[in-house]
């Protein structure tokens, strides 16, 4: 570890531990002597005053000088070009924030809603850029003394809420809850009825028989058009056979005779909402057994629950 100069490319109180910590290493502890040497390591360009007795004055005298008001400057203009990107960042979050919280002190920014602004232009994601604020604005940080582990704690919930969030174009599984099957299809065709390929409960597990592209159609929230939300219009479309997912209102199921969940186009009309519904009824194709899955319009129950898993 070699001795650092200080020449003004690096916070005071940052610069003065170091100095501190080669000394201990060497044995040095006297402050009259490390003092000695922290002058001696400064830069011939930097002038301070010869009467200075102790730490303080020092990282005083150095903090009144031009070059820390530049050093200060030259941080906070990093801190505007920050950008966190999350398929560049080697460790993601954790160095992200790590290098931001540095430069703040560096900078000395100790403003919470500067804080907040320098993340809130830190990350080009909608999610984020509404999200974020409003977890920041619910919490007093002015009456916290720690305010920065704050915002950031709440910076990395919210980046890793995002990755959560169901978008257009998503891969999904949609699990049954009741039986615990996914939402599958296949190239096998239903024997009456559409023809078409059958719909069912597949594994406990899901598989390629059991992925979804879903597409949103039409978005209620303007600012956040590939985000789907609740009552956002979509389409389901299977990755393996891709083929479009829909109900059937003019054919029935092949055991309990409801409306026939079938793979084909889409077609957009003003028919009664249908319920998606399984159940233990099975149906039976080539001596193959298949969980049935229909759509309804009766009372919605248990049988109608299905939990959205995000793939990809």
């Amino acid at each position: 570890m070699e001795l650092p100069k200080y020449n003004g490319n690096i916070h005071p109180e940052e610069w003065l531990k170091q100095v501190q910590t080669h000394c201990y290493l060497k044995g040095v502890e006297n402050e009259i002597q490390i003092l000695k040497i922290c002058k001696l390591m400064i830069d011939s360009t930097i002038i301070i005053p010869k009467e200075i007795n102790s730490f303080d004055e020092l990282i005083k005298s150095l903090k009144s000088h031009t070059t820390f008001t530049i050093f200060k400057n030259s941080c906070k203009r990093k801190l505007q070009l920050m950008k966190y990107n999350p398929e560049k960042e080697e460790n993601y979050t954790a160095s992200f924030l790590a290098n931001f919280r540095s430069l703040c002190n560096y900078a000395e920014i100790n403003d919470p809603d500067e804080l907040k602004t320098l993340l809130i232009n830190s990350y080009l994601n909608d999610f984020f850029k509404i999200e974020f604020p409003k977890r920041v604005d619910n919490i007093d940080l002015k009456e916290s003394p720690y305010y920065i582990d704050e915002i950031v704690k709440l910076f990395n919930e919210v980046v890793l809420d995002e990755l959560k969030i169901i978008k257009s174009d998503s891969l999904i599984a949609l699990k049954h809850v009741t039986t615990g099957r996914y939402l599958s299809s296949c190239d096998i065709k239903y024997q009456t009825g559409s023809r078409r390929n059958i719909v069912f409960a597949g594994e406990k597990f899901y598989n390629s028989h059991s992925i979804w592209l879903l597409s949103k159609i039409k978005s209620h929230k303007l600012n956040q058009q590939n985000v789907v939300f609740y009552n956002d219009e979509f389409h389901l479309r299977h990755k393996e056979t891709n083929n479009l997912f829909w109900i059937s209102y003019n054919h029935k199921s092949p055991t309990t005779g409801q409306s026939e969940d079938i793979i084909k186009l889409k077609i957009i009309g003003d028919r009664p909402d249908l319920y998606l519904r399984s159940h233990d009824f099975t149906f039976t194709i080539n001596d193959e057994t298949f969980q049935e899955v229909v759509g309804h319009e009766d009372r919605i129950g248990a049988n109608d629950e299905w939990c959205i898993e995000l793939i990809e």
